[in-house]
Formats: structure tokens, sequence, C-alpha cells
């Protein structure tokens, strides 16, 4: 990312605003406080750079992003053993551009994470212990009745690669868009192109696996054993819940 263009040091007419890394996936149950989620950081980094400094709007993105891992993790998203890695990564981006005080650096990490994220995946897929295939269970429900089938281990084999290519696609876009953009032009129109993409990008792979696992004998559909799971989780929050009030 050295050539990524607005290299070096921030003066006082680059203050524009970085990047507070807006997450690309809006798609969750948790619906509207996820595109708040999404929101606040965006607009809190212009503001918060133009006011102050690339400093302030890295550090205030910086404890935001870390306040959602944690705030996930606490509302059982499948984050699990991945906290850790999360949290060291969020803070050492966040150091690194606080240190540099470079937009090139600061938003070429995220860049450089997006792309490597499509190499992990098309990695795993070849290595046959795809990524995809293995923590797709936790977040859509699938039994080992499924899992355990062919149809199963290719379709996500070959969902994988369709999202590494759009990750690749979408860090040459970024790329792009850093050259030839001021920085709050980048960040409101990667926002609102990342939003439009990644949903495409799911809601192409949910049919796409849909229709191949219904080749597997009484599969009851994606959107049946998500509601199975949600189900299950709100009930086992009200157990303890009540367990909580006894």
């Amino acid at each position: 990312m050295s050539e990524v263009g607005h290299t070096g040091k921030v003066d006082e007419e680059s203050t524009q605003g970085s990047s507070s890394e807006v997450p690309s996936n809006l798609i969750s149950p948790t619906g509207e406080r996820n595109l708040w989620e999404a929101l606040f950081p965006l607009f809190a980094f212009i503001v918060v750079n133009r006011l102050f400094s690339l400093l302030w709007a890295i550090v205030v993105a910086t404890l935001w992003s870390l306040k959602i891992t944690f705030q996930r993790y606490r509302n059982g998203y499948p984050i699990g053993r991945f906290l850790p890695v999360v949290t060291i990564g969020i803070i050492a981006r966040g150091v690194v551009g606080i240190i540099t005080d470079s937009e090139a650096v600061y938003f070429g990490i995220g860049i450089g994470i997006k792309a490597s994220v499509g190499v992990a995946l098309i990695v795993s897929a070849l290595l046959g212990k795809n990524l995809l295939a293995i923590y797709a269970p936790l977040l859509l429900g699938f039994h080992e009745e499924i899992t355990s089938q062919s149809a199963y281990k290719k379709a996500m084999n070959h969902i994988a690669v369709f999202i590494a290519c759009a990750q690749f696609a979408s860090s040459a876009f970024d790329i792009w868009l850093f050259n030839n953009a001021s920085v709050d032009g980048y960040l409101l129109i990667r926002f609102f192109v990342n939003w439009p993409f990644t949903t495409m990008v799911i809601v192409v792979s949910f049919f796409y696996l849909n229709r191949r696992l219904s080749e597997i004998d009484d599969f009851p559909g994606i959107a049946n054993l998500m509601e199975e799971k949600l189900g299950s989780k709100e009930s086992e929050k009200q157990r303890k819940q009540k367990k909580k009030e006894t």
C-alpha cells in the first residue's frame, strides 16, 4: 500500500477524515442496530478528524470497534476463540495508524486484511479445511447430517472461491477509490458501494447454498434451520434470565 495515495503525514489541509473502517456486512439478526453500528463510526470519524486530528479519529474508531466486538461476543455471536485475535488486530491497527499518522497506512491495513481474507478462504478450501464449511454451522444451524454430505462440502468450496473473488474485487475498488477521491469521499462512497455489493454477495451465496443442499433428502431449507437456531437461542436466553431471577 505504499503507493495507494495520500501517503505520509496528514497536514492541516488533509484533515478531511481517515477511516472508521465501516463494516461491509450489514446483514445480521440485529437489523437496524447493525446499521447504526456501521453508520456511527463513519460520521464520527469524519467529524472528529475535521475538528481535531487523525490521531483522535483513529482513537475513536478503535474504541468503537472494540466496544462492538465485545458487545457482539456477549450477545452470543460466534466470535469465540477469535476474540483475542480480533482484539489484538484492532488495537495494533489503531496503534500503527497513530504512530505513522498516515491515512495510506491506516486505510492500507484495512484493505490488506480484506484481501488476506480472500486468500485465506481459497487456501483453506484447497487444503480441505474450508473455513466457511467449518464455521457456517455456528451461524446457520446445520447439523452433522448436512455437513457430512459431499453436496455441502462442494457447495461451500464454490462459495469460498466466490466470496474470495468478491474480496479481491472490493479491495481493488478501495485502492482505486482512495487514489481518486478525497478522504471524506472515499469513506462515504466506499460505504454506500460496499453495502449493496456485500448484500448481493451474501444473498447470492445463500440462494446457491440452499439450492445445492436441496439435493439432500429431507433438507428443510436454510431459512427453517436458521429460524430453529434463533428460536433455541432465544429459549436459552430466557432460561438463563429466569435462572438469574430465582
